[in-house]
This record gives structure tokens, sequence and C-alpha cells, in this order.
């Protein structure tokens, strides 16, 4: 499909995908490639191989693969440097990319590239009719990321950056709906991009003066309204910083009902002060789902039952994969319900303090089934402590 005059989207959408890197993926995702034609035919990156009659499929109705004669790839990950080979052996086009780039394909696939161009920072390249700048991104989110800009379209094709893992027949942020996109492009970068937010600001200021009328990301639907693009890049701008929102999540794992309780009542001592509150058990919630939330908050409650000397296993898995998310300038507290071991709960409390959170106030533990005057208490601790 064309997205502008001789710029065509040949990627493949990814209709059955449910996880990716380990978090959930409840509308799929799409693995975008673009083919610009003139008088040289550049392709930008390419799809899972998986994929292939999809995109090869998408890119003979334009013309025969045979033609393409460069090939451009922004990021070694097979998600999109999948048929890179395939289209070299079958075109016999000319790789370009950066050099940990080219590093790292060969330590992907084994191969020798004789056909390459290794491109700098900032370097501009001309192609035919067609003039291309390169940013190299170290770290949004491998060290060897980059962003290609076509110069005469003002596109600006940043690979991972600024996408989502959505699947849709259309192509367009504006054709599906601002509110959703937004919504999991905050879930992507939470998810993927965060733990690099010092290097997306570097890559933000180098790219601030550049004209940019489309962002063509490599997952997900293409920005091309100016009030979108400059939404998103706002949004991207405060991620970056870790800033943190003003709501509030309550994650809890449970046993037998207990911590629960003790969850429910936090959750309607926020809701009664006017909070925004969003509350997740992890037996029926994915971790993925919390982590998207953050962005927004400012206080996290994590609550967990204690079994065999241990917080629970997928509250562990929750502060495990927190930790190296790396999310910081917000606050936390800890609850839960336990047996004979309550020391265990240091151990908890630890883990969130790893994770990157404060924690301005020990935790609320009850024995066993809290009755109404310890929630009461629980209440109350909340409110004079943390919700201040």
């Amino acid at each position: 499909m064309e997205i502008l005059n001789g710029v065509f989207s040949v990627g493949a959408v990814d209709w059955d995908l449910k996880t990716f890197h380990g978090y959930s993926t409840p509308y799929g995702t799409t693995y975008n490639s673009y083919l610009i034609t003139g008088e040289k035919n550049i392709l930008i990156d390419t799809v899972k191989e998986y994929c292939a009659d999809e995109f090869f499929g998408k890119i003979s109705r334009v013309f025969p693969v045979d033609r393409i004669d460069y090939v451009i790839c922004n990021h070694a990950e097979k998600d999109h440097s999948g048929l890179v080979n395939h289209i070299l052996t079958k075109s016999n086009a000319v790789l370009i990319c950066s050099p940990k780039c080219r590093d790292n394909l060969q330590k992907h696939f084994h191969t020798d590239y004789p056909k390459v161009i290794t491109v700098e920072n900032g370097q501009h390249l001309q192609i035919g009719n067609h003039t291309f700048r390169f940013f190299h991104m170290p770290m949004v989110h491998w060290p060897e990321s980059m962003a290609t800009y076509l110069v005469e379209k003002k596109i600006l094709f940043p690979n991972d950056a600024f996408g989502q893992h959505f699947a849709d027949s259309k192509l367009f942020v504006d054709q599906v709906g601002i509110e959703i996109i937004l919504r999991e492009a905050q879930k992507y970068y939470a998810n993927i991009v965060n733990p690099y937010g010092n290097s997306v600001q570097k890559v933000l200021t180098a790219l601030k003066d550049l004209p940019v009328e489309i962002i063509a990301p490599s997952h997900g639907m293409i920005w091309r309204r100016k009030q979108d693009i400059e939404r998103i890049i706002e949004k991207y701008s405060t991620w970056a910083a870790n800033k943190p929102g003003e709501g509030i999540v309550i994650v809890y794992e449970t046993m037998w009902g207990s911590t629960k309780k003790m969850a429910e009542r936090c959750f309607v001592e926020a809701v009664e002060k006017n909070y925004s509150v969003k509350m997740f058990n992890l037996e029926v919630r994915d971790i993925s789902d919390v982590v998207a939330e953050i962005p927004d908050t400012k206080t996290l409650l994590f609550g967990s039952s204690i079994l065999h000397g241990q917080i629970l296993p997928r509250m562990a898995g929750l502060l495990t994969y927190l930790t190296g998310l790396r999310f910081n300038n917000r606050k936390a507290w800890t609850f839960g319900s336990y047996g004979w071991a309550k020391q265990s709960f240091e151990k908890f409390e630890t883990s969130v303090k790893n994770a990157g959170f404060d924690l301005p106030q020990p935790g609320y533990y009850v024995q066993f089934v809290p009755d109404e005057n310890t929630l009461a208490g629980l209440a109350k601790t909340f409110s004079e402590k943390i919700l201040v």
C-alpha cells in the first residue's frame, strides 16, 4: 500500500502474536518494512522469517524483488532483519547499516556482507534521486539501533522508536484512533524502551530540528497528522524523563483471599479521596499490563501472601522484571498476609527498593485473615502515611 508518492508499506501483519519478549500483545503486531521507488529502489528493514510469503507478495505487487538496489537495516533484531539475507540474495542489492549493525548481523546470520555501506551518525547519503540522513540511536533499544530520514519526503523511519504492538488492516494512527494507539505506544515504551531514557532524550534532541511530516515506525501504525506527531514526541519526552504521573496502582497476589481483601480496602480508600486508581490481580493479569500503567503513576502498592518463606511467584516475577526496567521517582508501599513467617516481608521490601521505588513507610502485614479492625487500621495508615 502506498503511504506517499513512491513510498510503499510492504511489511507483514502478525494477527496471532499474543506475547512478545514476555509481555502480552492482545492486538497482535506488525513488522513494518518500507519500499522507496525511484532512480534507485531502496528497502528499509524487513520482517520475521515466518512472514516471508506476505512480505515478498507485497513487494512483488510493486515490482519484482530483484529490482531492489539497496537494503537499509536500522536494527539487527530478527523481527526487522529476518529476511535481509533473502533480499540480498534475490536482488544482489547493497546493504546499508551502521558499523555495529553489520557486526550484529554477522553474528546473527554468520554471513559476510561484501557489498555493504556502513554509515556514521549524522551522515548524508545520496542514492539516485533520494537523499538519506542516518542517526545512530545507541540503546534505543539496542546498541546498534539507527533511524533513517528521507530528506525529500520528510519521513522519519525510527525503527522501534514510536512504535506499538498493534495489528490492523489500516496503516495510519488517525485511521485507528489516537487514544488506543497512544495507549499501546505507552505500553511498548514502558516494557521495552524505559531503561534507556537518557538515550531517548539524546535522540529527541538530535531529531528536534528535523522537518518531520511522517513517522513510520517498525511496529504498529504510522504517524502522519501534525498534531499526532507532536503528541507522541511530547509523550516520549515525558516518558524518557521518567516523570511520575498522578495515579495509583495496586497490584497483588493472594492465596486464600486475605491479601485481596487488603487490596480492595486500599482501593476504596483511594477512590473515596478522588485518586485515579488501577488494581491488578496477578493471578489473572499480565505483569506487562501493570508496567504499562507506571508512566502515569506516582504510587504503587504491592501486596503478597507468604509461601515457603517467600512472596508468591508472580509477584516475585513482577519485581524482577521491574528491576530491569529502571523506573524511578515513584514511591511504593507493601502489604500482605502471612501465617508464621512475617520476617519474609523484609525480603519483599528489599525487592521493591531494588526495583527502584522509594518506601517511605514500613509495610502493613496481617497474620492469616484480617478482621474489620485490621482493615480499618490498614486504611488509616494508607490514608495518613501514603496518600500525602
